[in-house]
C-alpha cells in the first residue's frame, strides 16, 4: 500500500503563551482562529493555534471580561480551558509567542529546545527597521483603557503576523 505524504503534512503550529492562559493567550488563541476563518480561509488548514501558560492551572475558563470582549469581536471563548505549558506543546510548536520577556526567559530555562523559536509577540517576523518590540502587559484586574490597549495591540499583531506568514509562505 502506498501512502501519499501530503496527507500527513504537519500543520504550522503557533503556540501562544502568557502567565495563566486565561486572558492574553486565551484571547489571542481565539482571535487567531477567528481571523484565519474570516480573513484567510486558504491558510486555515495549514495553521494550528494552541495556547498555554507558564504558570497555568489545567482547566480554568477564560476570564469573564475577555470572554465578553471576544463576543463583542464576533467569536467566543466558552470552550477555552487553560493548559500549563508542557514539553509536548513546545515540541509541537513551530513558533512560540509570549507576552512578556520573563515568560520567554522562563520557557528557555525550562525547555532549552525552544531556543530559536520563542519570541515576544511584538518581535516575531518584523521586517521594518524600527520595530515596536515591547511586552504586552496583563490587563487582568486593570481598567478599561488597559483592556482596550491589549485588544488594539493583539488585533494589530495578529493581522501583521498572519499576513507575514502568508506572504513568506511559512505555512506550506
Amino acid at each position: 500500500m502506498v501512502l501519499r505524504m501530503s496527507l500527513f503534512r504537519k500543520k504550522f503550529t503557533i503556540l501562544v503563551v502568557c502567565k495563566a492562559n486565561i486572558t492574553r493567550s486565551a484571547y489571542l488563541h481565539g482571535y487567531m482562529d477567528f481571523y484565519l476563518k474570516e480573513y484567510m480561509p486558504h491558510l486555515r488548514k495549514k495553521i494550528r493555534i494552541i495556547s498555554g501558560g507558564v504558570k497555568a492551572r489545567r482547566g480554568s475558563s477564560a476570564s469573564r471580561v475577555v470572554q465578553h470582549v471576544a463576543r463583542v469581536n464576533h467569536f467566543d471563548l466558552k470552550s477555552h480551558q487553560s493548559d500549563p505549558l508542557s514539553k509536548k506543546m513546545i515540541k509541537k510548536a513551530d513558533v512560540i509567542l509570549v507576552m512578556e520577556g520573563w515568560q520567554k526567559e522562563n520557557i528557555l530555562e525550562r525547555f532549552p529546545e525552544a531556543k530559536g523559536k520563542t519570541f515576544l509577540l511584538t518581535e516575531y517576523l518584523w521586517k521594518e527597521d524600527d520595530p515596536k518590540i515591547a511586552d504586552i502587559p496583563d490587563p487582568t484586574g486593570q481598567n478599561l483603557a488597559d483592556y482596550e490597549e491589549f485588544i488594539y495591540v493583539a488585533h494589530n499583531e495578529v493581522d501583521r503576523i498572519l499576513n507575514e506568514i502568508d506572504r513568506a509562505n511559512l505555512a506550506s
